[in-house]
């Protein structure tokens, strides 16, 4: 049997996913080239001209393993951020070693090599990046986090989940993320919540205040009256997968949703793109990304 899919399509998709992963890509150059503080100018140009942009790029840690997601919205923000890093470190190489290439965003699971401002020392970590971009150039956006061991995610007194083996790890992970989704398409926040630690935190898309950036989320009790606002602005009625990669550590997806709004006012689409990071007890502490506009 052929495949006759419309070429018009997959060329119109191609096109959207090239100019995304071309966004990123400059973006990522620029931040290499910084190395040299009279480049930084250039960095900041990377960004698309307007705002408000959806930055979360110094996730912290505590030492009771809770988590905080900085969101910075501004440019100035931005730009001071972006100081202060690269005046404290140098970054020499990412490599994509899994990737998502979005018509509207480049989600990457990457190696970096990086190491202190003006020395030859070469650090390896892992990290998960997600560049959002819209039709013009530059990017949206940049949502980061770096891997660090689950035994280091929730409580002290969590009990810790160890999979056999990864792939057992993987489907662990797998099956949190259809709680999750469950509680989303039945328009349930408390079934939803289920899949969430207690000190989860999270930097996602803001649909309920329709600031077009993002939300910072901390706590469970913040997630619920968000969660709670969410499904009182909206019907779900469809949440389809786009993409999904799950790892025995993180899941990413892309999501198309489609939701009526509670007021009358006619059905609205919109794609999310998140990865969600689990604590030792198997639930998800840190929750990342961004969505398009609900049109």
């Amino acid at each position: 049997m052929a495949i006759d899919i419309d070429p018009k399509t997959l060329e119109t998709a191609a096109a959207a996913s090239a100019h995304a992963y071309e966004q990123a890509i400059i973006h990522i150059g620029e931040e290499i080239k910084a190395r040299d503080p009279s480049n930084l100018d250039n960095l900041i140009g990377s960004l698309a001209s307007d705002g408000p942009y959806a930055y979360t790029i110094m996730p912290r840690i505590g030492a009771d393993g809770s988590i905080h997601l900085p969101v910075l919205t501004t440019r100035d923000e931005v730009a001071e951020a972006y100081a202060f890093i690269r005046g404290l470190s140098d970054l020499h190489e990412v490599v994509g070693l899994s990737e998502v290439g979005g018509t509207w965003y480049l989600f990457q699971d990457a190696m970096i090599v990086g190491g202190p401002k003006g020395t030859d020392v070469r650090n390896h970590r892992q990290t998960l990046g997600l560049f959002p971009s819209g039709a013009g150039p530059g990017i949206t956006g940049e949502l980061v986090w770096l891997r660090v061991s689950r035994s280091q995610l929730g409580a002290p007194g969590d009990s810790a989940i160890v999979a056999d083996d990864e792939l057992h790890g993987r489907k662990l992970v797998f099956d949190r993320y259809q709680q999750y989704l469950d509680g989303l398409r039945a328009n349930d926040a408390r079934a939803l919540l289920e899949s969430l630690h207690d000190g989860v935190a999270s930097a996602v898309r803001d649909y309920v205040g329709e600031t077009g950036t993002l939300v910072e989320l901390s706590g469970k009790e913040r997630h619920q009256l968000w969660y709670t606002d969410f499904f009182a602005k909206y019907e779900v009625l469809e949440a389809r997968t786009v993409h999904l990669l799950c790892t025995d550590w993180y899941v990413f997806a892309e999501l198309r949703i489609t939701v009526a709004r509670r007021d009358g006012n006619g059905t609205l689409a919109f794609h999310t793109a998140e990865f969600h990071v689990p604590a030792k007890d198997g639930r998800f502490i840190a929750r990342i990304g961004h969505g398009t506009d609900a049109v």
